[in-house]
């Protein structure tokens, strides 16, 4: 009994804020990367990292990131750099 009251000393301010502001959550973020690694998981056919990319933005509904890049080459250089 005495490391729980310990522990609920300490985190006292976090737990007063947890009821404050209720309303905030992270549970959209979570569930985007919830799709993302399900998708990953399915992903076996994918043959290269665009395909993959244009498969995460079109199971996502409200993104923000255009599909098409602008320079394909280029973005193909920086990944492949990325991953040497």
């Amino acid at each position: 009994m005495q490391k729980v009251q310990r522990t609920l000393r300490r985190h006292k301010q976090e737990i007063y804020n947890s009821f404050k502001y209720d309303t905030y959550t992270n549970g959209p973020v979570e569930g985007t990367n919830n799709k993302i690694k399900v998708i990953k998981r399915t992903a076996y056919g994918f043959r290269n990292f665009f395909n993959f990319r244009i498969r995460i933005l079109l199971a996502l509904p409200n993104t923000y990131i255009a599909i098409n890049w602008r320079n394909k080459q280029t973005a193909h250089a920086k990944v492949q750099a990325q991953a040497a």
